[in-house]
Formats: C-alpha cells, structure tokens, sequence
C-alpha cells in the first residue's frame, strides 16, 4: 500500500522536479513476463524512483547494503520494495547475504515480478558506461539455469544535469537479453565475460548525450516554475551545501521536495485568502 500511494504521489510531483522526459522502448518490456533492468547508474537513488514511477508493474530495485543496517530502516525499504546488495568496500563479511538477496530475486522472478539492478555497481554522476560488475551476469544466468525464464532489459537513464531542478531526461529500454541467446547457462567466467559484453554493446547503445527534443511538458514546467521558484531558490541554498562532492544532490533535493512542496502551496494559499 505504502508503495503504490508513493509511486502516485512521487510520479506527480516529479512532473515540478523534471523539465521534459522522452521515452524510448517501452514496447521491449513484456507486461506479464518476469523481468530484470539492467540499467545504467548515473544518479544515485533518484534513478530507482524515477523507473518506479514510470513502469506500471511493481519494480524491486538492489541498493546499497549499508542503508540496511538498522531493523526498522531494512524493515520501511523493504515495504518500498528495496533489496540490499553488498560491495566489497561495505565488508567482505557481508558478501555472503548476496546469496540471500539473490535468492529473493529469483523468487520474485518465479512470480512473473520485476527487479532493478545497477550493473555497473557504483555512481559517479557519469556521462559515459563504466566497467560492468559481475553481478547481472551472475544473477541472469543463476536464474536461467534455475529454469525460470527471465527478460533482461538494458536500460539507461540518461539527465543533461545533475545539479538543479528543471531537467531533460531521456530513458532508453533496449531489446531485451533472453534465455534463448545463450546456449549455456552456468555461472562460469566464461559465460560472465559473454554476457556482459553483449550487455555492454546494448548499454552503450541507450547512453546517450542527445537531448533535442522538446514537449508540452516544458510550458507546463515554466508555467509552474513561476509559482514555486522560492520555494525552489530555498531547498536548493539548504540541499546544495550539504550534498557538494557527493553525487545526491538530485536525490535529497527530491526528497526534500517531496515534502515542502504541498506545504509550501498551503503557505501561498492561505496568504491569498488572507489578502483577497
């Protein structure tokens, strides 16, 4: 329940947060067939929510294992439909509740369900593909060789700026990865290497820095930008200090919108009722 009023919620007010959206591809997502994106990660947990918000199943999506620390944190992620995966810099003692983690993926691919992961592992505000981790190779053909028929999906949110609101955002969905691409479905370096190389191929095809297009979405955005620029001017003089060198500006920023966005509508309703 928590999860579908966000994903409602959150889509609305993303439309004050994001200039203009293009989407390609969405015809490469089956609707009643499970599936994992494998996606580009430019920026931080604002590209979760942002593939929430536009799939129209549920998605899982694997975060950072270090958010998961405390019991009632790992307990609100998971209704929020968030799994930990763990990175060597996070201990090698947690890389053993990977196995667990994947373990949930594969059951919720048995339920025909959706799963997001990062496959390049890390977020650097980046332009470009980096190196691919092993993670998505090892947990397609895991689930390939378990015999449940899985559609990768290569995708990559691309954003011509990480540092304000007001952005242009194209998302790719490339053709899908099946089953029936592979001949051999074990979990060897081999069969990693070739994975991921077609993987890469894919993903670089969906990173792009073309932002040419244009919709009624800005007019809508310009008009509303008027109203909400204090409010706008403010988060972003509190948001901005606090996130310099990290790459969550655009995430906490959201966060904070999230909230002081209706409070901030009540506040300028009530003044023109007290005025007028």
């Amino acid at each position: 329940m928590l999860y579908g009023f966000l994903k409602v919620y959150v889509g609305f007010i993303l439309k004050f947060f994001v200039k203009d959206l293009k989407i390609n591809g969405m015809e490469n997502i089956p609707g009643d067939r499970a599936v994992m994106f494998a996606s580009f990660h430019p920026n931080s947990f604002l590209d979760a929510i942002l593939l929430d918000c536009i799939v129209d199943r549920p998605v899982w999506s694997l975060a950072r294992g270090d958010a998961f620390k405390r019991d009632w944190v790992r307990d609100l992620l998971h209704k929020l439909y968030m799994m930990p995966i763990y990175r060597i810099s996070e201990g090698k003692e947690n890389l053993d509740k990977n196995d667990e983690t994947f373990e949930k993926c594969s059951q919720v691919f048995r339920d025909k369900g959706q799963v997001l992961i990062f496959s390049e592992g890390l977020c650097t505000n980046q332009t470009r593909l980096l190196p691919l981790k092993k993670g998505t190779a090892r947990l397609a053909l895991q689930t390939w060789n378990e015999g449940i028929d899985v559609t990768v999906i290569p995708t990559a949110l691309n954003y011509d700026q990480f540092t304000t609101t007001g952005k242009r955002i194209v998302l790719n969905f490339e053709a899908p990865i099946r089953k029936e691409d592979f001949t051999d479905h074990q979990v060897s370096g081999a069969n990693v290497l070739q994975f991921n190389q077609k993987l890469k191929e894919s993903l670089e095809r969906a990173v792009t820095r073309d932002f040419s297009f244009s919709s009624w979405r800005q007019v809508f955005y310009y008009l509303m930008f008027l109203v909400n620029f204090p409010i706008y001017l403010l988060l972003g003089a509190v948001v901005r200090p606090k996130t310099r060198g990290t790459v969550f500006f655009d995430s906490v920023y959201l966060a904070v919108l999230i909230l002081a966005l209706p409070i901030y509508w009540l506040v300028v309703f009530a003044v023109l009722m007290f005025l007028f």
